[in-house]
Parts: C-alpha cells; sequence; structure tokens
C-alpha cells in the first residue's frame, strides 16, 4: 500500500477514526495500533509478516534476558540478538547478492554451473525496522533505557505503520515512552499532521516523480554520450529527484503519526545548503546519519582515535552505508566516494564561509561533489558509470534532449521550494493547525483534485528499494 494512493486515504481515514474512539483506553488503543500496522505491512506480501514477528520477537526475548543478567553473559545475549537480526537481514537483502558472487568466482576457477537464488524479491523495510531493533538492542545493554514493558507495546514499536516501510528510523528511548501514556489529543495536531501529508505528497507527486519520469529514468535507463552541462543537469535532477521523494515521504509519515497523537523525528533539514560534506550528511536523512554515527562510527573509534584511524572510520561507515542502501557493487562505490569525501574535506577543504560569496561557493562545491557520487546511486552497471562520468568532459557533444522545458520548469520549482525560508512552511503549518474541519476538508479535495492530474507520472518511493 502507497501513500500516494486512494487506498492509503481510506486505509488512514479509518484506522484514525477508529483510534480516535479507542485512544482513552490504553490496551484497546495499542492493539489497534499493531493491528493496522500489521495490515498496512501485509498488503506488501503477507508472508513480510513471519519476518517482522520474527525479528520483533528476537529483540523482545532476548532484551528481557539482557535486563535480567550481569557481566559477560549481559553481552552474550546481546551479541546473540544483534546476530540474529544481522541474519534476517543478510539472508533476504544480501543473499542473492552473495550468491551470485561466489558463482562468479567459482566460474573464474573452473566450469562450474549456475548457484540456487532464494525465490524472493527483498522485503520492503526490513533495512529500517532491523536498526530499531538493534538500537533497542543495544540501548538496552548500555542502560540507556529501561525494557520494554511489554510485547504489545514493543511490537507497535517496531511496527507503527507510517515510519515502517522507509523511516524515519525510530529510536526506543523516543518513541516507547509516548507509547505508556495517553495519546496528544490537541486539534491543532490534526491541522498540522493533515499539513504535512498534504505538502509531502505535493513534494513526491509533482516534483519527484515528474522528474523521475521525464529526466532521471531515461538518462539512467539508455545510459549514452551526452554533452557535459546537459549531464550535469540531469545529475541535479537526480539529487533533487531523491530529496522531493524521500523528503516527501518523511512528511507524510510524520504527519500521519501526527494525526494518532505520536511524534517522528524530523528526518531533513534543508541539506543542500550545506557547506561542508559533514554538515550535510547531518542535515540529510537525520535518522539514518545518526544511527551510524551512534552504533557504527563512534563505537568504531570515532573523532577520538586520532591519525589515520579517523579516516578509516568514516570510510568503513560510509562503506557500510552504502551497502545499507542495496545489495550492491555500484553502492558500495557510492558510500566509498562518500567516505573519502569526507575524509579530503576534514583534512584539505576550507573551513565555513563568512562572506556571502565564500558561502556560495562551498555550497556550490559541496552539491556537485555529491551530485558525482549519485551516478553510482542512479547507475544499473558500472558500464553506465564510466558512460556518465566520460560524458562530465563532453562539453563540445552535441545536446541530446535529456530535459524537456517542463522537466526544467519542474526542476526549477524543486530548487525555489528548497530555497523558500522555513518560516514560510512554519507559517503555513500553523494556519492549517487553527483551521476549522470544514476548511481542512477542502484543502483535502482540491489537493487531492489537484494531484490526480500527476497521476500518469506515479512512481515507486525511492527508499522502498533499501
Amino acid at each position: 500500500m502507497l501513500f500516494n494512493t486512494f487506498e492509503f486515504v481510506v486505509f488512514l481515514f479509518v484506522g484514525w477514526s477508529v483510534y480516535r474512539f479507542l485512544q482513552r483506553w490504553r490496551w484497546p488503543r495499542l492493539l489497534w495500533l499493531l493491528v493496522i500496522s500489521y495490515f498496512f505491512y501485509g498488503c506488501w506480501k503477507p508472508w513480510y509478516l513471519l519476518l517482522i514477528a520474527a525479528s520483533t520477537l528476537n529483540s523482545y526475548l532476548f532484551g528481557f534476558l539482557i535486563d535480567r543478567a550481569e557481566g559477560r553473559r549481559r553481552k552474550l545475549w546481546m551479541a546473540l540478538s544483534v546476530t540474529a537480526d544481522l541474519l534476517l537481514l543478510g539472508v533476504f537483502k544480501y543473499g542473492n547478492f552473495l550468491l551470485g558472487n561466489i558463482e562468479l568466482a567459482l566460474m573464474m576457477g573452473f566450469d562450474a554451473g549456475p548457484l540456487p537464488r532464494l525465490p524472493t524479491a527483498l522485503p520492503v523495510g526490513i533495512s529500517f525496522y532491523t536498526f530499531q531493533t538493534i538500537s533497542y538492542t543495544v540501548d538496552l545493554y548500555w542502560k540507556r533505557i529501561p525494557r520494554a514493558r511489554n510485547l504489545l507495546e514493543f511490537s507497535t514499536f517496531v511496527a507503527f505503520f507510517p515510519q515502517l516501510v522507509a523511516g524515519p528510523i525510530v529510536r526506543a528511548k523516543t518513541f516507547l515512552p509516548q507509547l505508556e501514556g495517553q495519546p496528544e489529543q490537541d486539534p491543532k495536531a490534526i491541522g498540522a499532521g493533515v499539513f504535512l501529508i498534504l505538502s509531502g505528497l505535493a513534494k513526491k507527486m509533482v516534483l519527484a516523480d515528474t522528474l523521475y519520469v521525464l529526466v532521471v529514468r531515461p538518462f539512467f535507463e539508455h545510459a549514452t554520450t551526452h554533452n557535459a552541462l546537459e549531464t550535469i543537469g540531469v545529475l541535479w535532477a537526480a539529487n533533487f529527484q531523491v530529496y522531493c521523494d524521500f523528503s516527501g515521504y518523511s512528511d507524510v509519515a510524520i504527519g500521519a503519526a501526527l494525526l494518532f497523537g505520536l511524534h517522528l523525528p524530523r528526518n531533513f533539514d534543508r541539506p543542500f545548503w550545506s557547506q561542508t560534506p559533514m554538515e550535510h550528511w547531518r542535515r540529510w536523512h537525520i535518522s539514518l546519519s545518526t544511527w551510524l554515527r551512534d552504533y557504527l562510527y563512534i563505537p568504531l573509534g570515532g573523532s577520538k582515535a586520532g591519525g589515520g584511524r579517523v579516516s578509516l572510520n568514516l570510510v568503513i561507515t560510509f562503506l557500510l552505508g552504502g551497502l545499507w542502501h542495496g545489495a550492491g557493487w555500484t553502492f558500495v562505490v557510492w558510500g566509498f566516494w562518500n567516505g573519502l569525501l569526507l575524509v579530503a574535506w576534514r583534512k584539505w577543504g576550507p573551513g565555513p564561509g563568512k562572506t556571502l560569496w565564500g558561502k556560495a561557493w562551498r555550497i556550490f562545491a559541496t552539491y556537485n561533489a555529491l551530485c558525482f557520487g549519485l551516478i553510482f546511486l542512479h547507475a544499473r552497471s558500472f558500464g553506465d558509470a564510466w558512460t556518465v562520468i566520460l560524458s562530465l568532459g563532453n562539453v563540445l557533444e552535441p545536446f541530446q534532449g535529456a530535459f524537456g522545458w517542463f522537466g526544467l520548469l519542474v526542476l526549477s520549482l524543486a530548487i525555489a521550494l528548497h530555497a523558500t525560508p522555513q518560516r514560510w512552511k512554519a507559517t503555513l503549518k500553523q494556519a492549517f493547525a487553527i483551521a476549522p474541519a470544514w476548511a481542512l476538508g477542502l484543502a483535502v479535495v482540491i489537493t487531492g483534485a489537484t494531484l490526480s492530474l500527476f497521476a500518469g507520472f506515479a512512481s515507486p518511493f525511492f527508499y522502498f528499494q533499501f
């Protein structure tokens, strides 16, 4: 079930209406949240429910053992729980990737037949809820949080439908306390939630999908030599397409959670204003960046290791971050590029600019360096990636029409939206928060009718593949 479908609108309305009736009673409220979350996830493929149930039971039961143990036994239970989660993720996300590479290695040594493959595609959202359960287990081991009080609360935390399939990645320390108490009943939260849902869908359907269908997909599906300026323009479009797609999803998820009186963390903070790659990753997919920092980079030694060890920690973190994005060598290279970019910028890059010109050229340099890495995130093979890279040097190549006038218009609108002051969005959000019910209903109808005009460009959310 996709956010940008009429089925989701019906699902959300029914789920919220029943929840409003049940919200004063704790157990029925939580049970209803879990039922609709499992229904939402089961609409993809019913057997996915077995995976999320297994991951939930694993972390909950081992959490119980961790909470009661001391010393080495406590560490053992934590290690077993994390290992079990990673095995589930490894088998279903990376199993066929590993088998393919083993098969290739065997064929290089002698004439070997093809190895069998797992008869399933990547389960939607498995990367996101696995990181949630791992963070719970590790935080419990370090005594940063108390153990979940019961299985119902913990299951709802793992499966809560708005953030289940593409984040934001939620931490137990911020979400479980919200389930323990009475949910927020501020009427303003409903209006704010409706605003975030509508604005998120607009970013997704009007900007992201249009850029993808008209510009990004044709360019990368048929990688040929292009003019350098044309190639740069497509990479800019690809960057804004991913941003509008994923930040739009996050807005819908945060807005839907608000309808149920629950708060999800902010996931984007105008990342393309960043003056350094380090700043960019503090503003982009914040829930993943902070997860990698807290559960990978810092345990490796972080910035306190000193010398070349810091650089190694950064590269390892981004290598694994790239592999998290997808089971393919192009994703690994994308992560490696971003790790090297951070290392190089820390050593030789300029500090934050103090003048308008100084800030502008740093933002421009950072943005384009990150766009270069997107070649490996979008390219279907290393051959296609190399073709795109070579195109960056073809200043005399004739233009081939990668951009039509409508694509340029949509890219310009995306850039303008990103450049608008944040107070404008805050003002609109406040207007929705205090609007009467009839005005919210009218806004939903008008926005829905407008968005339906772009239904022909509908595409899956970019991060569903991760």
